[in-house]
C-alpha cells in the first residue's frame, strides 16, 4: 500500500497539468489617476494619485492577490495605450468637466480617447469610475449609459445647468440597495462624511442597471435620486461600476466603503468576489511608499 502511494505521488509530480487543470492567468487591473486638483498633494481632497496607490497596495495584500496583477498610472492617461491591451478592467479617478471649469474626465478627453475606450469595452474590458470622473457632457450620454449605466449630468443645451446635484453631509447613513450582489459581499450599511453627487442621469428602464448604495438624507428624485453607487452588466459581457463617492481621502479608512470599491474592481475584472468580500487593511502613506520601494527592488 505504501509503495503504491509513493508511485502515485511520483506519477502526479511527473505528469504536467493539462490546460484545463492549470490555474487561470492573473487578471490585469489598471488604475489610472488624473492630476491633483483642489489644493496641494496630500491634503486629503481629490487625492487621485494617492487613492490609486492605496487601492493597489490594498489589492496586493488582499485575499485575491494571487488572482490579479495591478498596474498604476499617475497624473493622467497612460502614455502607451498598449498597457491597456490586456487589461481585464480599468479604473479612472480624475477630474471631470463642469461647464468651463476643470477638464474632461480622462476616458472622455477627446473623440479619439472615447473611440479607444469604446474598443476596450467592445472587447469586454470592465470600467470603474470614482467621484468626479462620473461627470460627463451630454454628447457622451450614450457611451456613459452603455459603459457604466449613468453619469453626473451638468449640461442642458450646452449650458452649465445641473440635472444632477452635489451635497456634503457630515455623518450620512449609507444603505445597501442590492445586498445580494457580488459587489456588496461582506459590506454592511455604514456612515460617512462625503461630498455626494446624486440625482444621477440614468437611462430609462435599463434592466442591466443595479443601484448599490443609496443615501436617504439626500432626498433626491423619486426614482434612483439617492443612488451614489451603481453597476451595469453590458451585452458584450463587460461590466461597469461607478460611485460618486471619493472626495475625502480619509474615507478609505472606512472598511465597508473600501471593501465595496475593491469588490467592484474584482467583479468588473471577472474575478470571483469571495463570500465575505475582499479583505484588506487601510495602508498608511508610509506603508504605501514602502510597498512601492520593495516592489522596485
Amino acid at each position: 500500500m505504501r509503495i503504491s502511494l509513493i508511485l502515485l505521488t511520483l506519477f502526479m509530480i511527473a505528469t504536467p497539468l493539462s490546460a484545463a487543470d492549470a490555474p487561470p492567468p492573473p487578471k490585469k487591473i489598471v488604475l489610472i489617476a488624473g492630476k491633483k486638483s483642489h489644493g496641494p498633494e496630500g491634503n486629503g481632497i481629490h487625492d487621485y494619485n494617492w487613492s490609486a496607490r492605496l487601492l493597489k497596495t490594498a489589492l496586493d495584500r488582499s485575499n485575491v492577490k494571487d488572482q490579479i496583477n495591478v498596474e498604476v498610472h499617475l497624473n493622467g492617461w497612460p502614455k502607451d495605450d498598449k498597457s491597456l491591451a490586456n487589461a481585464a478592467t480599468i479604473m479612472i479617478i480624475s477630474d471631470g468637466r463642469d461647464g468651463d471649469k476643470y477638464s474632461e474626465a480622462l476616458h472622455l478627453e477627446s473623440p479619439e480617447r472615447v473611440a479607444a475606450v469604446q474598443k476596450l469595452m467592445d472587447n469586454g474590458v470592465g470600467l470603474v469610475l470614482l467621484h468626479f470622473a462620473t461627470f460627463a457632457p451630454d454628447q457622451y450620454a450614450k457611451e456613459c449609459f452603455e459603459w457604466t449605466g449613468g453619469y453626473f449630468d451638468w449640461e442642458e443645451n450646452g449650458q452649465r445647468k445641473w440635472y444632477s446635484n452635489i451635497t456634503t453631509l457630515d455623518n450620512a447613513e449609507v444603505q445597501l440597495a442590492a445586498p445580494d450582489h457580488p459587489i456588496s459581499r461582506g459590506v454592511k450599511p455604514f456612515r460617512m462624511k462625503e461630498e455626494f453627487y446624486y440625482n444621477i442621469r440614468f437611462a430609462e428602464d435599463d434592466k442591466s442597471l443595479t443601484p448599490l448604495l443609496t443615501v436617504p438624507a439626500l432626498k433626491g428624485r423619486e426614482k434612483n435620486g439617492n443612488t451614489v453607487a451603481w453597476c451595469r452588466e453590458r451585452t458584450d459581457k463587460g461590466r461597469g461600476f461607478a460611485t460618486t463617492c471619493g472626495h475625502f481621502y480619509d474615507n478609505w479608512k472606512n472598511d465597508d466603503f473600501r471593501k465595496l470599491v475593491l469588490n467592484a474592481l474584482a467583479w468588473t475584472a471577472h474575478v470571483e468576489v469571495p463570500k465575505g468580500g475582499i479583505d484588506s487593511q487601510f495602508p498608511t502613506r508610509e506603508e504605501i511608499e514602502k510597498a512601492e520601494t520593495n516592489a522596485r527592488e
